[in-house]
């Protein structure tokens, strides 16, 4: 008979659903050791309970990962405990945003190869690009941008344009915009370190403390259990067809 009080005491409370109702039953031990983890980010306070829901739904909704069940089983907590219609929005606009490391990871790459190929080409005839030129003001904008702007900067005006709007809506708080960045960047389906060390820099200065950005690392590590979340109800669906043939 399983003895798994925090995983029954998270499904109560809608946090899991019935697809680890048979993890808890074949392995309640290791299924409660879990639920602990769980637990010790839920009941801490170290973050609020609106800006840990939309963490969760960061990590799912992210262009790296897309993982439908985690989506809805979030959404849903997010609006179960008040999170908005236009909050819930502004996650996915953010997650969006990813796809520009794309160009900051390959930019630069493709720059050192034309070089060694002997294939160097002129940059583009420079054009106004006001929204490059605040960010670059503010400081804060990327070096892995430089060859980007220097190629395509209308390209990159437009791409920042779109991708700035979370930190001027002011739907959500300038902080939790970074929060959310570094739970996308750190994110074991991501791992873009470059990313998550800018907006943990940007975090602090912010006055983010050592205690809420290692809460967000925390609730990233735990991503891993939807490996269970997929594969057994594959395990058991695969067990019952076994058996009838």
């Amino acid at each position: 008979m399983k003895n798994t009080p925090n995983y029954d005491a998270l499904r109560a409370a809608g946090l899991f659903d019935a697809s680890f109702d048979v993890m808890a039953e074949w392995d309640g031990k290791w299924t409660e050791c879990f639920m602990t983890l769980v637990q010790d980010c839920q009941m801490n306070n170290i973050l609020e309970p609106k800006l840990l829901s939309l963490i969760r739904l960061m990590i799912d909704v992210t262009a790296t990962h897309l993982y439908r069940p985690g989506v809805q089983r979030h959404v849903r907590d997010a609006l179960r405990i008040g999170v908005s219609r236009s909050e819930i929005l502004e996650v996915f606009k953010l997650a969006s945003v990813v796809g520009i490391h794309a160009c900051a990871l390959g930019v630069p790459i493709l720059e050192k190869e034309l070089v060694t190929a002997g294939l160097i080409e002129e940059d583009v005839v420079a054009v106004e690009t006001p929204v490059c030129d605040e960010i670059r003001a503010q400081g804060m904008f990327n070096p892995l941008w430089e060859t980007l702007y220097r190629w395509d900067p209308d390209y990159l005006e437009n791409f920042l344009k779109m991708a700035t709007s979370a930190w001027k809506s002011g739907v959500l708080p300038t902080l939790w915009v970074e929060f959310l960045c570094i739970a996308g960047d750190a994110a074991i389906t991501h791992m873009w370190s470059h990313g998550t060390q800018r907006h943990i820099q940007a975090a602090l200065q912010l006055g983010a403390n050592k205690d809420q950005i290692l809460e967000i690392l925390k609730i990233v590590s735990l991503q891993g259990i939807e490996a269970c979340e997929v594969g057994i109800p594959i395990l058991v669906k695969a067990l019952k067809d076994n058996y009838k043939a």
